[in-house]
């Protein structure tokens, strides 16, 4: 992960800031491999769509997507509190 600390994320939580697109970047070169998945499918889809006009890259940007966000709710919800 891209150098977000732990305490930019607490001190901008404390602002009422939102850290979520700050750790998005920095989360998403831990999920190249579905990036690099999804991307050939974005590729396939171009040369085929034609031929298949349902065909979609639906479940590699779902894999992609659960990727990155699993690697950034946690460090996110650790800091919020409720009232």
């Amino acid at each position: 992960m891209t150098s977000v600390s732990e305490d930019t994320v607490k001190q901008m939580i404390q602002r009422g800031q939102d850290p979520k697109e700050m750790l998005i970047e920095a989360c998403q070169p831990e999920c190249k491999f579905w990036k690099e998945k999804l991307q050939r499918c974005e590729n396939t889809l171009k040369n085929t769509s034609s031929s298949d006009p349902e065909q979609t890259c639906m479940y590699p940007m779902r894999d992609y997507v659960t990727c990155v966000e699993a690697c950034v709710q946690p460090r996110m919800f650790k800091y919020l509190t409720g009232i």
